[in-house]
């Protein structure tokens, strides 16, 4: 018994020995179970603070609490703002600098006590103009203070410059620092600070503003202080003396950029998008109340000492006791907060506490709910989800959705499908014979198809409802569902059910209609247009159209004078009213078309000449009977062409060439309106022909040749240089007029030859001119187009050794219609070779002022139709005077060109035109004759004998 109790007394000893070994793990196992909350704490609170979300939670609640209490500006800081209506005023940008000097001296009248600038003077403008705000600055006797802006260095990585103000100004202001720091999300929400200039510090300018000391640059504006409650005044208005003097005086001027388009603007909580200038008067105001937030951010150690004493709070809590707990401190918390950011200006950084708080709630919850039951209920989150959104796509979408069970009865329909089919079905849609039959059968066929071979294509099909007009397009798509029997799955893919689509494309296919119409028809008249007109010319082919066909072409006269001075909508009525009265005369018995703008064709087929010639008459005697619309009398005319021919020997392109041929010379007739054509009309074609052989020929023969016609100074009567006029010497005819030459050698694609030569020519013979004249070479706006004038000029100077200097190229404002990237390439181009650019026939075509300060443009040439008359014709007066005005501003020359009388010249040399060319000095002459006209004499006497 003995041995036996010995036994049982050892094994029962090892098992509480093996037992108690396992109790320390045990212990740290419920130990994490029941402290890993606090771990999560521990990683998760870190995160947050490097995800950036406690910064910008800081951020957002610094900015809820400082909308609670809204503080007044002081009023003793002034805004002035250059806005879009002073630099609409002034016109120009930048503004001359003597402008700042006369608002100084507006100011000073006022009795403003201090001016600040919030704009970059660190380079030099007009010498003039510096000169001038430098005088208003030492004697108005206002303390001015100059921005100074700190800039990277590109030329050194990591270092900032610091743009002063020019050593002329500095003479009798101050400068100070305007930099506005950004934080991370690209804010304004701290003071600027100081910045340090050649060895010395640069106060901030809202300290100097303020009278206080230098401020950190980590203290905060007060953005409480009602922004829109500091006084504005417009720059212009100040300037002009249309401010109160009570409104300036004794106060702190801060001049800014306000206008949009100046792009000094910076995002600010609370106030959205302010002005540079605004920034620092809201800095200005916050020393000025002594208002300066000062950021206190948590230490770490009370954070986590809060979440471990959170926690142990928590885990005693239930889980509705505990979420009120943490409201509560939060609550707590951001009111006491708001207390200190209101009367102290400390803004504490509280995010954290908040985070670590919605942690600790969560914290609970979990604890309190089994994991797996949280992960349950988060599936059935996201089915129920699921199915919202779900419900809402096919509830919202713009197609009407139907969907059918195994019997085809109707168990999801959206309003969308009730609406489209609202007209033809029952109120309540049960059952798929509810449907329109043609629907109704093709959802049945689908069902078949798909249960005898499972085929998963969809239908697709169109109907035209019985309601008139109604067009449906609709798709079916029968699909698998699991059966189910409560809430157990009982069978997979053992249900067929149904997705009906529909959609109403009643619009879309009169859309269709509409776009087939008009490929065959004008939109405007109605009438058909070029290519119906081809179709019906097809449809001839091959038909013995006896006695034969016409062709009428006709357009309106006076019918632009008729837009110009009514509208374009008085026109349209005019032409939908003219195509009414030409299917009136027309009839049935042929096809009327609209080729574009007020052009017309009838096509008559199986007519005789002698009644095509009646019908123009009578198309004539119907056009010409006044129009009465939109409260108008309206009187346009017509001609008509016809060209007619036999049966089977005519096609539409040569009809149509041949019934424009025939209409020209009717519009050229001054008796006849109707005409025939006629074979000798070919002539004018021919003799265009004819030109284009020659204009081929006469490069070859050397019939182009250069005159010149010399420009003088004004004042001095001095001759200044000559303009290149290409001249063409044909053999037979003599001179032919480059009006008409130019147009057919642009058309033919010769200009750029004509300009090669005429370039190289001027080049060549200006080289040998005394005096060191310049010559002006016209160029047509498709040799800037082309890109090939730089090379062009380049061969030229190259081969006459012309010095760039003397070359001035003269183009017309059609040269700017195409304002490409391309453009600019040539125009630098040929700036930086040393050419000047004149500004041909300035004020009759594009008229544009656009491109003046964005081309080089050195001289404007005044077209002869602003010149001929002067003085005694006002309007021509009121444009010289306004270019004048305009060349004068943007320091640009200005030349007239069709001088013929004395009394014009002396007028010109009044109003303040610099040079002069015309026939009062003398005409175009050949390079010989220009060399001995520049050693005859003086301008003077050559005016007298011309």
């Amino acid at each position: 018994m003995a041995k036996t109790s010995g036994r049982s007394f050892g094994v029962s000893s090892a098992l509480r020995r093996a037992l108690a070994t396992l109790r320390v793990p045990l212990r740290l196992t419920r130990a994490f179970r029941r402290s890993w909350p606090l771990l999560v704490l521990g990683f998760l609170l870190p995160l947050a603070g490097m995800a950036g979300l406690t910064p910008a939670l800081d951020r957002q609640l610094a900015e809820w609490r400082l909308l609670l209490h809204q503080r007044q500006p002081t009023g003793r800081i002034v805004l002035v703002d250059i806005d879009a209506r002073s630099l609409a005023e002034i016109g120009v940008w930048p503004w001359p600098r003597r402008l700042y000097g006369d608002l100084l001296h507006a100011a000073a009248d006022a009795g403003a006590a201090r001016v600040a600038f919030d704009i970059d003077f660190s380079a030099r403008s007009n010498p003039a103009d510096d000169e001038a705000f430098a005088s208003a600055l030492s004697t108005t006797g206002i303390e001015t203070f100059l921005a100074a802006i700190a800039q990277a260095d590109t030329s050194e990585n990591d270092r900032t410059r610091v743009s002063l103000p020019i050593g002329t100004l500095l003479r009798s202001s101050w400068p100070a620092a305007v930099n506005v720091p950004l934080d991370s999300d690209g804010r304004v929400r701290r003071l600027p600070g100081n910045l340090a200039a050649e060895g010395e510090a640069l106060a901030a300018l809202p300290s100097l503003l303020a009278d206080r000391m230098a401020t950190t640059g980590y203290e905060g504006i007060d953005f409480s202080i009602a922004a829109g409650r500091i006084p504005h005044v417009s720059f212009i208005d100040l300037l002009r003396g249309r401010i109160a003097p009570e409104a300036i005086a004794g106060k702190t001027l801060i001049v800014g950029a306000s206008a949009i388009e100046l792009r000094d603007l910076f995002p600010v909580p609370i106030q959205g998008t302010v002005s540079g200038a605004s920034v620092l008067a809201l800095a200005a105001e916050t020393l000025l109340q002594e208002r300066e937030l000062r950021f206190v951010t948590l230490p770490l150690w009370l954070v986590a000492f809060a979440g471990f004493a959170g926690w142990l709070v928590v885990r005693r809590l239930s889980p509705r006791h505990a979420v009120a707990a943490a409201a509560s401190l939060a609550l707590g918390i951001e009111l006491a907060a708001v207390v200190l950011q209101i009367r102290r200006a400390i803004a504490v950084e509280t995010a954290s506490l908040h985070v670590l708080l919605m942690l600790l709630t969560a914290a609970a919850l979990l604890r309190a709910f089994d994991l797996r039951r949280v992960l349950l209920w988060l599936a059935e989150a996201r089915s129920h989800n699921d199915q919202t959104v779900l419900e809402r796509v096919v509830e919202d979408g713009f197609d009407g959705v139907i969907i059918f069970d195994e019997t085809l009865h109707v168990t999801r329909a959206n309003s969308e499908a009730r609406i489209i089919l609202s007209s033809v079905v029952p109120a309540a849609l049960r059952h798929v014979d509810d449907l329109p039959r043609g629907i109704a059968a093709d959802v049945r066929a689908a069902v078949a198809a798909f249960r005898d071979d499972g085929a998963t294509n969809r239908t697709m099909c169109s109907i035209g409802l019985e309601t008139p007009g109604r067009i449906l397009e609709y798709t079916v798509a029968p699909f698998l569902m699991t059966a189910l029997d409560g809430d157990r799955a009982v069978g997979a893919g053992e249900l067929v059910f149904v997705c009906l689509t529909l959609r109403d494309v009643t619009e879309r296919e009169r859309a269709n209609e509409r776009v087939r119409f008009l490929a065959l028809h004008d939109g405007l008249t109605g009438a058909g247009n070029r290519h119906s007109l081809e179709q019906k010319f097809d449809e001839l082919v091959g038909i013995d159209t006896v006695p034969g066909s016409a062709l009428l072409a006709f357009d309106l006269d006076r019918f632009k004078t008729v837009n110009d001075a009514l509208g374009h909508g008085i026109g349209d009525k005019v032409l939908v009213e003219v195509a009414v009265r030409a299917r009136s005369v027309l009839g049935d018995s042929g096809h009327l078309a609209r080729l574009g703008g007020d052009e017309y064709a009838m096509l008559l087929p199986a007519t005789g000449l002698e009644d095509a010639r009646q019908v123009g008459t009578k198309l004539v005697e119907a056009i010409e009977r006044p129009f009465f619309v939109g409260g108008h009398r309206v009187s346009v005319g017509t001609s008509v062409g016809i060209a007619w021919w036999e049966p089977c020997a005519e096609t539409a392109p040569s009809a149509m060439r041949r019934s424009d041929v025939a209409l020209y010379r009717a519009k050229r007739s001054p008796t006849r309106k109707v005409v025939v054509f006629e074979p000798s009309m070919d002539a004018d074609r021919m003799a265009r022909l004819e030109m284009e052989r020659d204009l081929l020929r006469a490069f070859d023969a050397g019939e182009f040749r250069l005159a010149y016609q010399p420009q003088v100074r004004l004042r001095s009567g001095e001759a200044v240089g000559a303009e290149a006029l290409l001249r063409w010497l044909h053999p037979e005819k003599g001179f032919v007029s480059p009006a008409v030459f130019i147009p057919v050698a642009e058309e033919m694609g010769l200009i750029h030859r004509l300009g090669a030569f005429a370039m190289e020519a001027a080049c060549r013979e200006a080289a040998g001119w005394p005096g060191g004249l310049k010559v002006a070479v016209n160029v047509s706006a498709l040799q800037i187009s082309a890109g090939d004038l730089v090379q062009t000029v380049e061969n030229a100077l190259g081969a006459s050794s012309l010095p760039p200097e003397r070359l001035e190229l003269e183009i017309t404002e059609s040269a700017f219609v195409d304002d490409s990237a391309g453009l600019n390439e040539t125009f630098e181009a040929l700036r930086q070779m040393g050419i000047r650019f004149a500004l041909d026939d300035f004020g009759t075509g594009y008229s544009s002022l656009g491109y003046l300060h964005r081309f080089p443009i050195s001289k404007i040439k005044i077209d002869r139709s602003f010149v001929t008359g002067v003085p005694r014709v006002g309007s021509s007066m009121a444009v010289l005077r306004s270019v004048m005005a305009l060349a004068e501003g943007l320091a640009i020359r200005t030349i007239a060109e069709g001088i013929e009388t004395r009394e014009e010249a002396e007028t010109l040399r009044i109003l303040g035109c610099d040079d002069g060319q015309g026939y009062l000095f003398a005409k175009p002459l050949p390079a010989d004759d220009f060399v001995s006209w520049l050693r005859a004499g003086d301008t003077e006497t050559r005016a007298a004998s011309a």
